[in-house]
Formats: structure tokens, sequence, C-alpha cells
């Protein structure tokens, strides 16, 4: 390996940390008063379920917060493979440094998992759907198409 292929990859090394870092600063560090979040569609879910439904039985309450807690638990651990299909892209591009077989490999790997986030948000959404009458479920239909076209994540 010649000199330059080594600063070149310890560059790159660098560069990904320092991106981490400014991620994870801007994230856990910052004040998030100044900059409120954008309302996910699961945020904007909870809430209607919560507070914007009227007439809610118990019997309706007691299975949104069951499909909340599968979806919770769902949720983080499809998160937990982004992330490690995230390290892995990174490491398939540092030994690679290029657009080969084990950079595509993992990003395919990375669709996959993002793909199954968003198919598992949609069963939650038409789950919670289901456990209301037709009159609440006109009024959730809105809040989530209108949810749908704000949510920039």
């Amino acid at each position: 390996m010649t000199v330059f292929q080594r600063q070149l990859i310890l560059t790159i090394l660098l560069a990904g940390v320092a991106g981490f870092v400014g991620v994870w600063v801007g994230v856990n560090r910052l004040d998030a008063s100044l900059y409120p979040p954008a309302q996910p569609l699961r945020a904007a879910v909870d809430e209607l379920s919560r507070r914007g439904l009227t007439g809610l039985s118990a019997q309706q309450k007691q299975q949104i917060n069951a499909i909340d807690q599968r979806y919770a638990h769902t949720r983080t651990v499809l998160r937990a493979h982004i992330a490690e299909a995230n390290v892995e892209l990174s490491n398939a591009l540092a030994e690679e440094m290029g657009f080969g077989p084990a950079v595509e490999k993992s990003i395919d790997d990375l669709e996959s998992q993002v793909g199954e986030l968003q198919r598992q948000t949609v069963l939650y959404v038409l789950s919670l759907r289901a456990v209301l009458t037709p009159p609440q479920q006109a009024i959730f239909d809105q809040k989530v198409v209108a949810a749908l076209m704000t949510d920039t994540r």
C-alpha cells in the first residue's frame, strides 16, 4: 500500500468519524428548543389516538396501548439493524474505496432494513385504524394524510 493510499484511507475514516460526531452532538447536545423537531408520523398518530379522537372507549385505549408497545419494540429493533447496516456500509467503503460487491451488498442490506421499518410503520398505522369506529377512522385518516404530507423524515 502506498503512502497516498494510506493517507486517503485515513482521511476518509477521519471524515466519517467527524461526521458521526457532528451528528451525535447535533442530536444529543444542542438545545432542542432552538430547533423544534418536525412531528414524525408516529408522534402525530400517538397524539391523535390519545387526544385528537374523542370518544375512545376503554377497550380501544387498551388495544391502542398494546399496538403502541409492539410497534415501539419493533421500531427499536429495526433502528438497531439500520445502525448496524450503516456501520457495515462504512466498513465496506473503507475497504473497497469504490462501488464494489461489498459496498453494493451493504447498500442492499441497508435499503432492506429501512424498507422494513417503513412497512412496519404502515402496518402500525393500519392496526390503529382498525381499532377505530368509522367516524373516528375518518378523522384519523385526515390527520395521518396531513402528517405524511408534512413529515420530512
